[in-house]
């Protein structure tokens, strides 16, 4: 007869019991800090959401509430204290369950120019069992980052400004949409998400105001502003500047040859070509043609002037000026039907390998001058080169804040460097010369 031996637990396996069991434990250590952390901040939590849902009408009922115990007689009125406390409960609880869920589509431009107003149209469709009722929509008029408590009472540094009041909405069925409006400026330049949309719930009975905060997750470039001629006397001899150029440019200064042909009566003559004709012994012109869509190459010098150095965070008056005279190039060179290609030196956005040129629509042109960022003398002198070498002997216009002597290189016949200076009377503009 035999007897059965008990088996022993291998070592390995005491060792994982014990780990394991000192995780347990360190885990429930680990949450000690966060219940009493919830402990502490639930009372503050409970005030600000009371602060923040009361209205008119729940505040008038508190107060008849308190009045009700009638503590100075010593006989409370329990019949009006019990309906301001059934009031009260009641209406959070409807207003909790009847609290709109929405979804918000937007139809977005891809950019706005600054300081221009922008009509949104926003689609709001209820995605809730219950009705919506009694609730307004608007966009957030506070950062989209939030405000700190210390700095409550401070003006918000905001990149935008909403114009539109909040917009009413009294019932909205199920599963049913509805479009509401809403205006909105930007006033600084760059790529800028959309504000989040608040909707602020007031069912039932304007009791209790249920807040709600939903991020849009879109965004939309600023672009910076034309120059105006009534502006100043600045803009006014930049644009004067900018037109004798595109004047000279489109009169007929760089034609095509496209043959020879024997002359006819009445016909005009260019240019007589005198060694066909004396080859020929019968008269031969010359005939030209103007290419009916000229190339141009437009770089944006984004190099600091030496005299005006800002940081990265400040706002630099001089290089915003120059963003707005290449928004007044490319759209007056778009208007005669001008090809453009567009080199930016600090290369915010990718750039073909033909020194850094790129020909896009004219929209993004603007978008890319939106995300526009100055750059070092050095780092810009070395683009200009690469962009100058690849173009040859094509018509080129250099628009920047620094005065032409401060290229080292010579600068071809076919350039024109203007100069844009935002504080003077007058933007000072060069032909280059080869050396």
């Amino acid at each position: 007869m035999s007897v059965a031996t008990p088996t022993r637990l291998p070592s390995r396996s005491l060792l994982g019991l014990a780990v394991e069991t000192v995780i347990k434990l360190l885990r429930i250590i680990g949450m000690v800090p966060r219940l009493l952390t919830w402990l502490l901040t639930s009372p503050f939590k409970l005030i600000g959401w009371f602060r923040r849902s009361i209205t008119v009408a729940s505040g008038t009922l508190l107060v008849v509430s308190i009045a009700s115990l009638n503590i100075i007689w010593g006989y409370p009125w329990l019949g009006i204290f019990a309906a301001c406390l059934s009031l009260f409960v009641l209406g959070r609880l409807i207003s909790t369950l009847m609290s709109p869920k929405l979804t918000f589509h937007l139809n977005l431009p891809r950019s706005v120019p600054i300081d221009v107003p922008l009509s949104i149209s926003i689609k709001c469709r209820n995605r809730g069992r219950f009705p919506a009722m009694q609730f307004l929509v608007a966009f957030d008029r506070r950062s989209l980052a939030g405000r700190k408590w210390l700095r409550r009472n401070r003006p918000s540094r905001t990149p935008y400004q909403t114009l539109s009041a909040p917009h009413p909405v009294q019932v909205l069925e199920p599963n049913k949409t509805e479009r509401l409006g809403a205006t909105i400026r930007f006033t600084h330049r760059g790529t800028h998400e959309l504000p989040q949309i608040i909707t602020r719930s007031y069912f039932p009975f304007y009791l209790f105001q249920v807040t709600q905060h939903q991020n849009l997750h879109e965004e939309i470039a600023v672009t910076p502003r034309p120059l105006d001629v009534n502006e100043d006397e600045a803009a006014k001899g930049f644009i004067e500047s900018m037109g004798e150029w595109s004047h000279q440019l489109l009169a007929g200064d760089a034609l095509d040859y496209t043959g020879s042909r024997e002359y006819q009566v009445g016909m005009p003559v260019r240019r007589w070509d005198f060694n066909s004709w004396a080859r020929l012994g019968k008269p031969i012109v010359r005939e030209y043609q103007s290419p009916s869509v000229q190339q141009v190459y437009l770089i944006i010098d984004t190099a600091q002037d030496a005299e005006n150095q800002f940081s990265a965070n400040d706002f630099n008056p001089h290089f915003e000026r120059l963003l707005s005279a290449a928004t007044t190039v490319i759209l007056e060179l778009n208007k005669q039907r001008v090809q453009l290609q567009m080199c930016l030196t600090c290369g915010t956005d990718r750039q073909s390998e033909e020194g850094g040129f790129t020909q896009l629509d004219t929209e993004s042109m603007l978008i890319r001058l939106a995300n526009a960022a100055f750059t070092t003398t050095e780092t810009s002198n070395q683009q200009m080169d690469l962009a100058l070498e690849s173009v040859h002997q094509a018509p080129v216009l250099i628009l920047s804040n620094r005065d032409v002597q401060s290229f080292p290189d010579p600068l071809p016949r076919t350039v024109r460097w203007i100069t844009v200076q935002a504080d003077e009377t007058a933007a000072t503009s060069s032909r280059g010369k080869r050396n």
